[in-house]
């Protein structure tokens, strides 16, 4: 990321221009509800669906009908608005479904008129129009029917009489323009020619009816990246030189990395010398180094005789009036001249007609474009696409939740679809993209079209059954090239959804995709979108193949449906970057600070600020190699939230690795998936062919992140930082009834908050965020509440905040409740964390723009503890260590951080899998000072366990080089924690030489026997052994400062196979699916497994291999869905299975098993 605290002078002119005409969505009204279809044409009959690729009259034959299935033309008719761009304006004048179009019946065709993907824009300068791409397609479509149901449409006939100025010329245009390749991967334009090599190159055009001695006005849009020298542009005409201006020279840039390409426009004005052929000739001049020189497009205007030309002639006008009219030559009695401004809706013009000159008059001012025509004159026809089975999306109920998606993934769209419907009583709506086009853009590919169809049903409102649309999933990912011109993009074999693209392409400053105009819907509202609220949330599952999307549905259902209960579920991590004079760190805490004061005051702010660790010099630069291991341990015990603020590229974070693209391919598996916030650049920059680190992360089936908010370009700090102060306003916020809200909600609700908070009442930066991952879904937060009622028979309170002292034994008292503050029935295990008051940490203020930062963390944990709550009520006892902050001289209030759950009423059809959790906080107390009159506990710590890999460990076994020390522990009084003492914690020592001393992190609480005391495990991975014999000592400590240690012998062996003690399957026989599982001795590690399906004669049937952490010593399930490798349901009967397992690039096989596969 880079720093962009000031916005380009482009930004700033759209944000002026968008002050003169914001529009809120909070006061726009729907469209009128007839303008909406109730039954869309496609419902009924038989269709088909042809194509065409430039504009103009077009004849369907009566053999082409028949080729298509129609017997009879006369019954055959048009449907369709073809291929125009749908306009970003949100306007009832976009056609809805689809249009019947007049045609002309002349012998055995029907002639129409048809639009192509290109259209005309107009300027200012003497070259009146240039051309316009459809931005989404190379065609345009319309639909064929002869469902007898229709008749002809009538064409609309002008009356008004040739009046007014006499006009016997207009301005022709024609372009030369290839689309080849987006030098910036980013944004609507393509670039042609490539100038490098061959600097001088020439275009020729025809100029039919070319008035003699009337300018030729010619534009060359052309693009050029150098640096250290300005590039100039010569040009001549049929040879001749034409004459150059000081301003025929592109700039250099300054910015290599970011400046794509400088835009230069020349245009040139000249009279051919004879004849009407053009030869224009651009010479390209560059100093300096050359990176880039394409030629975007080369645009004709001229002066042309209005007069048919072998029977046909199309043009426009800038500026029509009603006082003009058109003299047309060469007509004659069967000549027909249409205004097709809009046109599926052709306006047949009042000719009168004198000695073969035709005069009319226009039926409209401004922009107007006409074709002139004689029925029998020869005509190209449309070709066909395809033919289309009925639908009807217009007549769907109001679905909560529309999922968009191609149609290799409608399956997997489907269970999302069910989950929801299960999980929240949610209509969900799976339709594939391209019925979408069909209705909302005749066919043709158009982002605008998710648009209109949102609109539609939003539109609506509630039902009566209360369903609304709230919520847009794109299930697929997309691409800068919606077209798939480029060779890059052509080769990708992927279905893809499209994406909105920013209409610049030449800078990663002011280019960009953005997933919200799908989200602004209000009345005329766009196109500068970032000037609107969003109505609706929209999420993407950025998927590639069946595979990823059945890997990244299977990962939300289990996050949405199954418990996975743990204290996790109350840790926020918040990393954030060096230097830029500490504004990172700040942001961060700003952000952290708005959160606990809206619903996040029951969560732990874990804070990895890296400014604030050691940092060791590494390749010319500097690392954080313990806010590494921090960051990589929390994320391995568990987050529900994960925030970075800091600098960024597609692959990683920060300049000094904090997380590299290693990392994110290989390190990030874990088994409780955190939310990812990351305020950065282009970490989630999912239009590119090559994956960025953010989709890495949300497609990784075993870990990562379920879901990810950044961006895909390049953002602003400033900006960065005010929109994450409104999203943590509704982030750890919940509803009325208590639920997390959800992850959309919270990105839709913080983006409008900020919108609306501007001067400008603008903001672009909002939406270069995407969501990657599903806009319904809710944070796994607890949604009950726990409230601490008494500390040792002392009520807590605001007013009240009793003082206590280390080495006392506290008894928390309290009540689980729902949102309203009533008592729930709730039964199950609590989970207590003490920890002490709040320190101040003072960064180091590394690097150039380095600045001291102080801050304040509660990073001492003093005793964790489970305990267990009856009938929503509970009371447990917990023995502050003698070690604290507090004894020395910070008096500020500890805290107490609690979980709960209540497993009794388990249903996987539910949220959470009906595990009813609950979760608070309070810190309405203080711990300071020392108790010296409490009567000392003098026996060490129980070590009741303490093995490598397994438990089933002995005393000089063999093991890897990097094995897991798994240990039990317990202590009548507790095991200590603190690490505010010196040389009390938790530590291991390796042959008596080497210390590991941050091992209390890695403690986690079990219930205890007794009331008093504590009990847990320690899982520490080491790593890197040396091979050989070692010896291995743990030592832990109570809270009263007594120590117990225990030994163990091993060998550690490079590359020791993991042992596998089984391999099974969870249904057997199976008739649906089954989940192969392998137990190991490689717990906890991350371990890829195989699992091979043979038939009875050993042919390989189906192989799925998976990368992820086990669970204790068991691997994570892979499951088979009983189809063979090309996905066909295998025939009942019996098959061999076998496992592969590997971890530190060593490999072991299990024997062969059978499974029995039941009848379908």
């Amino acid at each position: 990321m880079r720093i962009f605290n000031s916005i380009p002078s482009k930004i700033c002119l759209r944000i002026w221009v968008a002050l003169m005409c914001v529009i809120s969505s909070a006061n726009a009204l729907a469209f009128t509800a007839d303008h909406y279809a109730d039954t869309s044409k496609l419902a009924s009959g038989r269709w088909v669906k042809i194509k065409v690729t430039n504009s103009g009259l077009h004849a369907i034959t009566a053999a082409d009908a028949k080729k298509w299935g129609f017997s009879d033309l006369s019954k055959v008719h048009i449907f369709g608005f073809g291929g125009a761009p749908i306009s970003e304006n949100l306007n009832s004048s976009i056609p809805d479904d689809l249009p019947q179009i007049p045609v002309v019946r002349s012998a055995d065709r029907i002639i129409f008129y048809a639009q192509g993907p290109t259209t005309w824009g107009t300027t200012t300068g003497k070259v009146t129009f240039i051309p316009v791409q459809h931005p989404y397609a190379t065609a345009g479509y319309y639909f064929v029917t002869d469902d007898a149901q229709y008749s002809d449409a009538p064409i609309a006939k002008s009356s008004i009489s040739p009046a007014g100025d006499k006009i016997s010329t207009f301005t022709e245009r024609l372009f030369e323009e290839e689309e080849l390749v987006n030098p910036g991967e980013t944004g609507r334009i393509l670039l042609g020619k490539d100038f490098r090599y061959t600097k001088s190159q020439s275009i020729k055009f025809s100029l039919p009816g070319y008035v003699a001695g009337s300018e030729v006005n010619v534009v060359t849009n052309f693009a050029s990246k150098t640096m250290g020298g300005n590039a100039r542009l010569t040009f001549q005409q049929n040879g001749n030189n034409i004459e150059s201006s000081n301003s025929d020279y592109i700039s250099a840039t300054n910015d290599v990395a970011h400046s794509h390409y400088t835009i230069g426009n020349f245009e040139k004005s000249f009279p051919l010398t004879s004849g009407e052929d053009l030869t224009f000739t651009i010479n390209y001049n560059p100093s300096g180094t050359v990176y880039l020189a394409r030629l975007n497009y080369v645009a004709v205007n001229y002066e042309r005789r209005l007069a048919l030309n072998n029977g046909t002639i199309g043009w426009s006008e800038k500026n029509g009036s009603s006082n003009m009219q058109y003299l047309l030559s060469g007509i004659t009695g069967e000549t027909q001249v249409w205004d097709v401004t809009v046109p599926h809706r052709p306006t047949l013009m009042n000719v009168v007609t004198t000695d073969g000159v035709g005069a009319f008059s226009p039926t409209g001012v401004g922009y107007r474009s006409y074709v002139a025509f004689n029925p029998s004159i020869t005509l190209p026809s449309p070709t066909l696409e395809a033919v289309v089975s009925n639908q009807n999306i217009h007549s769907e109920p109001t679905p909560d939740m529309i999922i968009i998606s191609p149609t290799d993934y409608l399956d997997q769209a489907q269970r999302i679809a069910a989950m929801h419907e299960a999980v929240d009583s949610m209509r969900v709506l799976v339709v594939d993209q391209k019925l979408v086009f069909n209705e909302f853009s005749s066919g043709t590919p158009d982002a605008m079209a998710y648009r209109m169809m949102c609109k539609m049903f939003y539109d609506r409102g509630a039902d009566s059954e209360g369903h609304k649309l709230g919520y847009l999933l794109l299930f697929g990912n997309g691409s800068y090239d919606n077209r798939r011109l480029s060779s890059t993009v052509k080769a990708a074999s992927y279905p893809m959804l499209l994406t909105w693209q920013s209409e610049t392409s030449n800078s990663e400053y002011t280019s960009y995709t953005s997933d919200d105009p799908f989200a602004v819907l209000a009345d005329n509202s766009g196109p500068q979108f970032a000037a609107f609220d969003l109505d609706i949330a929209v999420g993407r599952f950025p998927v590639k193949s069946v595979s990823e999307a059945r890997t990244a549905v299977d990962k939300l259902i289990k996050y949405v449906t199954s418990p996975n209960n743990g204290s996790w579920k109350n840790n926020v991590m918040d990393v954030a970057d060096d230097e830029n004079f500490a504004i990172h760190m700040k942001q961060a805490d700003n952000a952290i600070e708005i959160g606990k004061n809206n619903g996040g005051d029951a969560l732990i702010y874990n804070k990895v600020y890296m400014d604030a660790f050691n940092a060791t010099s590494q390749g010319g630069g500097r690392i954080y190699p313990d806010a590494r291991t921090k960051m990589f341990h929390l994320l391995n015990e568990g987050l529900v939230w994960w925030n970075y603020t800091g600098h960024a590229s597609p692959n990683g974070w920060t300049g000094e690795g904090q997380l590299t693209n290693p990392d994110i391919k290989n390190n990030l598996f874990y088994k409780h998936l955190p939310i990812l916030y990351a305020a950065t650049c282009e970490f989630s920059r999912f239009d590119a062919i090559n994956q960025s680190g953010g989709e890495t992360m949300f497609l990784n089936g075993q870990g990562g992140a379920i879901a990810v908010i950044s961006t895909p370009r390049l953002v602003y700090i400033t900006q960065n930082g005010e929109l994450h102060n409104h999203v943590a306003k509704y982030a750890f916020n919940s509803d009325e009834s208590g639920l997390p809200y959800r992850i959309g909600d919270i990105l839709r609700w913080g983006k409008n908050s900020y919108r609306q908070a501007t001067f400008t009442h603008q903001e672009d930066n909002n939406s270069r965020y995407v969501l990657l991952g599903d806009p319904a879904m809710r944070p796994a937060y607890p949604s009950l509440r726990i409230t601490i009622e008494s500390i040792n028979g002392k009520e807590v309170s605001e007013t009240n905040k009793p003082e206590f002292q280390a080495r006392q034994t506290l008894t928390f008292a309290g009540k689980v409740t729902d949102k309203k503050g009533q008592l729930i029935d709730f039964n199950g295990p609590i989970i207590a964390t003490l920890y002490d008051c709040e320190q101040s940490v003072l960064t180091h203020g590394w690097g150039s723009e380095g600045e001291e930062y102080a801050y304040l963390d509660r990073a001492n944990k003093l005793a964790v503890k489970v305990d267990t709550v009856c009938n929503g009520k509970f009371s447990f006892k917990v023995t502050v260590p003698s070690e604290i902050l507090g004894t020395f001289d910070n008096y500020s209030p500890s805290l107490i951080n609690l979980y709960a759950y209540d497993n009794s009423n388990p249903d996987a059809h539910k949220l959470n899998g009906g595990s009813l959790e609950a979760m608070g906080a309070n810190s309405q107390f203080y711990i300071y000072g020392y108790d010296d009159t409490v009567e000392a506990d003098t026996i060490g710590p129980n070590i009741e366990m303490l093995v490598l890999n397994s438990t089933d460990f002995k005393d000089g076994d063999l093991v890897n080089e990097s094995p897991l020390m798994m240990a039990r522990v317990s202590d009548e009084s507790g095991i200590n924690l603190s690490s505010s003492g010196i040389g009390h914690a938790i530590s291991i020592t390796i042959d008596e030489k080497t210390s590991i001393n941050d091992v209390s992190a890695y403690f986690s609480p079990i219930n205890t026997a007794t009331e008093n005391g504590s009990a847990g495990d320690i899982l520490y991975p080491l790593s890197n052994l040396e091979p050989g014999a070692h010896s291995l000592k743990l030592k832990v400590w109570d809270v009263f400062n007594n120590s117990s240690t225990k030994s163990i012998q091993f060998t550690v062996i490079n590359g020791l196979k993991p042992e596998l003690y089984d391999i099974y399957c969870d249904a057997n026989p199976a008739s649906t699916a089954a989940n192969f599982y392998v137990k190991h001795n490689r717990p906890d590690a991350t371990v890829t497994v195989g699992i091979d399906i043979y038939d009875l004669l050993g042919r390989l049937i189906w192989t799925e291999t998976q990368t992820g952490r086990s669970d204790s010593g068991t691997s994570f399930p892979i499951t088979w869905n009983l189809t063979d490798r090309n996905g066909t349901r295998v025939p009942r009967g019996i098959y061999i299975y076998r496992a592969r397992i590997s971890t530190d690039g060593i490999q072991e096989a299990t024997k062969a098993k059978k499974i029995a596969v039941t009848a379908q």
